[in-house]
């Protein structure tokens, strides 16, 4: 797995091309500081039965279909409405709207959320969202988890979109277009959350409900079907490795 320095993270996010889009090492509003998840004893409590939920629901698996962390067949998506991020550094704000919006049946404007979560123009520290999401909607609890293994991720994600109330699975990534190619730059941190899943052909596909127009091509932004692989390898190669689920 490839390594990315921060400081080289932190150059490239102040690189801007003359649309006011970030073009090669820029980001679209995931901020380049780690901060570290820190779990309150409530968040603990809350993670450690959704954990246990999470193995009884993989041993059910298990038993009916194997090991294989997206049956062949199958076929998911869930109605997640897009909303493009008003401004180049608002993934995070928009991402969470997205997942709001799906899960409340409504929302509220970028801008208020860009100011919960303390966005600025280095763009939303993904180790916040998770609790702000948690603070505003009652359907899922979700759980900031990193360096998950492919079938661990895979499993994570078909578990949110497979339960009785679906919950969108939120991403952190980095993305190189020989992974997701219908980037046509490498972007060096970007937010977005998971709207499906497709193994009934070869690649594996995944939905991503995206609030980015790179580069107004239209390709991007909304609810748009990647390579289930390169997606993970994009999550991987983020400095974080982080889902919230």
């Amino acid at each position: 797995m490839k390594k990315v320095s921060l400081s080289f993270l932190v150059a490239g996010a102040i690189f801007m091309s003359g649309n006011g889009l970030s073009v090669d090492a820029a980001g679209t509003g995931d901020n380049s500081k780690f901060t570290a998840d820190i779990k309150s004893s409530s968040q603990k409590r809350m993670e450690q039965e959704k954990e246990k939920d999470f193995k009884q629901w993989k041993e059910t698996k298990s038993a009916k279909v194997g090991v294989f962390a997206i049956p062949g067949g199958t076929y998911r998506a869930i109605s997640v409405p897009s909303f493009k991020q008003e401004t180049s550094y608002w993934c995070g704000p928009a991402t969470t709207k997205q997942v709001l919006h799906y899960l409340n049946g409504s929302s509220s404007s970028q801008s208020t959320y860009a100011s919960g979560l303390g966005t600025t123009t280095a763009g939303t520290d993904f180790s916040k969202i998770d609790d702000y999401l948690n603070s505003k909607q009652s359907k899922n609890n979700y759980i900031y988890s990193s360096g998950n293994s492919y079938s661990t991720w895979s499993d994570r994600i078909d578990y949110s979109l497979s339960k009785s109330v679906p919950a969108p699975v939120v991403l952190d990534l980095e993305i190189y277009p020989s992974y997701m190619p219908k980037y046509t730059t490498h972007i060096a941190g970007h937010i977005l959350n998971v709207s499906g899943e497709d193994s009934r052909n070869s690649p594996v596909q995944i939905r991503l409900t995206d609030p980015y127009d790179q580069g107004s091509r239209g390709v991007t932004l909304g609810n748009v079907w990647h390579p289930h692989k390169g997606v993970y390898d994009a999550n991987m190669d983020h400095f974080r490795q982080a889902i919230l689920w």
